[in-house]
Formats: structure tokens, sequence, C-alpha cells
């Protein structure tokens, strides 16, 4: 059984270079994740103010490409980590 699976092994015991993968993989997710909660938020406001008459369909075809950015750059950000923790 690896020594990083074994039950009760001590995280300070692990090597430094595991310890910044873990924390850049987490760091990157984490980032990604208030990019899309953002993105999210940003989908539902300018809906509700669209059908309110407030905003143009430009409005959301530019909130749109926003959201896309979001999932073109994940699909570079997770072939980039996973080589990463090949790495190791």
């Amino acid at each position: 059984m690896a020594e990083a699976h074994r039950p009760g092994h001590d995280a300070l015991q692990e090597s430094v270079g595991n310890r910044i993968v873990r924390g850049v993989i987490f760091s990157i997710t984490g980032l990604h994740l208030t990019h899309v909660t953002c993105g999210v938020i940003a989908l539902i406001v300018v809906g509700v103010r669209y059908k309110g008459g407030r905003y143009k369909a430009d409005d959301i075809e530019v909130l749109g490409l926003y959201w896309h950015f979001v999932d073109l750059v994940w699909m570079f950000v997770v072939p980039l980590v996973y080589l990463l923790n090949l790495a190791h």
C-alpha cells in the first residue's frame, strides 16, 4: 500500500514537492470555482434584466463569451495539472 494512502499517515511527513503540487491543484480548482460561480450569478442577473427589457441581446453575447472563455481555459488547465502530477 502506498504510504500516502496508509491509515494514520502523518501529513507532516509528506514531501514538500507533493504538498506544493497539491496546493497548486487546489488553488487552480478554487480559482476556477470562483469564476464559474461569478459566471452563473452574472448569467442569472443578465437573464432577469434582459427579460425585463433593461439589457439587449449583445449583453448576453458578451456574457456568453466570458462563459466560454472559462471553459476554454479549463480545458488547458486540467491536462497541465495532470502532467505536473505525473512528474512526482
